[in-house]
């Protein structure tokens, strides 16, 4: 094989460990991009694009997304906006030489997968940090930087890889060393001197037993009821609907009110995982409202709402405060492009409460920075995620969830059914998980930092580091093209 050859493959290896899936591995995303960078030095840059779509749809197939054409289209346009990295570090670090050439691959790196849920709205999915989500201190940037700034450094150790090879000195790496050290340090003093509260609030996920959940399963495939078949589950007999689904009902009421009677002081349901007839909505609230007063405890029921008004179906979140009322009723706003309801207004819902202000969202809503950032201007001190995952996805859903967490500095409270729930402090820290699939019933009992959300630097400046990465591709693209050719060494010091 040929050295370049061998580059090539070496890339797509390590590229296939990188991409965030339940198996990823965050080192190899350290690692990936250097044989690449090495590669388009000496070949064709589509065939560094190949290696990208090679990537990509090793994370289609792994997540189980490979033959849904809004994934496939979504990630398409990825693949290509994260190629642009690789085509800025070939046209334009060999005009950059020393070490401003390292700063154009990282650079277009963090603002091309900036511009991917803007563009294409489809979350935050495919971000280089994102791997990076168990590295505590690491992961303390993101409270400045968002994400992106996890990727430029992760981006920049190889270019900076590339330069000290190229140029066989390791001394290269002294910049970089020094910035990544500091980086480090701010974030090991960020978790040692400012660690949220000793004191805490008992909170609670709950789902059915498997036994509830088959009777359901079992009940609801004899009518031949899908859960996307809206209509068809609105035309069914109801009284056979109604039996269908509350085994699950049931049970997840059971629960609330044993997690309750323990001392959980807040109750969080899944997603969708309860099914509700219009007709029968009332008693479910009824019902919770009981529960909350006999205890005292806040509960957050989740469950899927199907109505004669088309699209017959509402993905629905509610809050029931300790003296049975409904703080609120919230619809959720960002629709994954396979579920068929229509979105919600777009509005987070907030609550006053002894243990600080709660915020809710459901599931995808937390994969757009943009809306959990309403949850900071809010003032939410703990965000409750229902959420409903599957397999291939459980794992990864639940990791990219962390940093909304560091982003924002509120703790995090999400509930999965077929998937992991994790209860989450405001540094990234899962102070609690379960898992749907290693269970018999998912139960996640924690005792949360209860103290008021301290505003991070992200959280009051925004997305101004992805900004900046913007405006630094442009200016970098501008020094190079104002190089003169006799100015361009001859051998690429990237």
């Amino acid at each position: 094989m040929t050295e370049s050859k061998w580059l090539w493959w070496s890339g797509v290896a390590l590229l296939v460990l990188t991409v965030h899936t339940n198996w990823a591995s965050p080192l190899a995303a350290w690692l990936f991009a250097i044989p690449l960078l090495l590669f388009t030095a000496r070949r064709g840059l589509l065939k560094v694009l190949g290696a990208l779509a090679i990537g990509m749809v090793a994370w289609l197939a792994a997540t189980s997304l490979l033959f849904v054409p809004q994934a496939l289209l979504a990630f398409a346009g990825l693949t290509l906006l994260q190629w642009l990295a690789f085509v800025a570090h070939r046209l334009l670090a060999p005009r950059l030489p020393g070490f401003p050439g390292t700063l154009v691959f990282p650079t277009v790196l963090a603002a091309a997968e900036y511009l991917f849920p803007v563009l294409i709205r489809f979350g935050d999915y495919g971000a280089l940090g994102s791997t990076q989500h168990a590295n505590l201190p690491l992961l303390q940037l993101a409270s400045v930087t968002g994400v992106y700034g996890i990727t430029f450094f992760v981006g920049w150790f190889a270019s900076t890889a590339v330069w000290a090879w190229k140029t066989r000195n390791a001394r290269k790496f002294v910049v970089y060393g020094v910035v990544l050290a500091a980086v480090f340090a701010a974030g090991g003093t960020r978790l040692l001197f400012f660690a949220p509260t000793e004191q805490s609030v008992r909170v609670a996920a709950v789902s059915p037993t498997r036994a509830a959940d088959q009777r359901s399963s079992d009940a609801q495939s004899s009518m031949d009821l899908k859960y996307w078949r809206a209509a068809d589950v609105v035309a069914a007999d109801p009284r056979a609907t109604s039996a269908a689904f509350a085994p699950v009902t049931d049970d997840l009421l059971e629960q609330t009110r044993i997690q309750a009677r323990a001392g959980a002081k807040i109750v969080l349901w899944p997603e969708t995982h309860a099914r509700v007839l219009e007709r029968d909505h009332r008693d479910l609230l009824d019902r919770t409202a009981v529960i909350a007063r006999e205890t005292g405890a806040y509960i957050n029921i989740a469950y899927a709402l199907y109505t004669g008004e088309a699209p017959n179906i509402r993905n629905v979140s509610t809050m029931i405060t300790p003296d049975g009322q409904i703080a609120w009723t919230y619809d959720k706003s960002e629709p994954t492009p396979m579920e068929p309801m229509t979105p919600g207004p777009g509005e987070l819902p907030t609550v006053d409460t002894p243990y600080g202000r709660i915020a809710g969202a459901i599931c995808y809503d937390a994969d757009f920075p943009h809306l959990m950032r309403q949850a900071a201007d809010k003032g939410a001190d703990l965000l409750l995620v229902p959420a409903n995952d599957w397999a291939e996805f459980s794992e990864l859903h639940a990791e990219k969830a962390v940093f909304r967490n560091v982003e924002y500095g509120y703790s995090m409270l999400r509930d999965s059914a077929h998937g992991l729930s994790t209860a989450v402090d405001a540094q990234g820290r899962v102070l609690a998980e379960t898992d749907w699939f290693r269970t018999d019933q998912q139960t996640l009992v924690a005792n949360l930092p209860l103290q008021t959300r301290t505003a991070t630097v992200y959280s009051s400046v925004g997305d101004v580091f992805a900004w900046l990465c913007l405006a630094g591709s442009l200016a970098l693209t501008v020094a190079a093209l104002r190089r003169t050719p006799a100015a361009v060494s001859t051998t690429p010091a990237s």
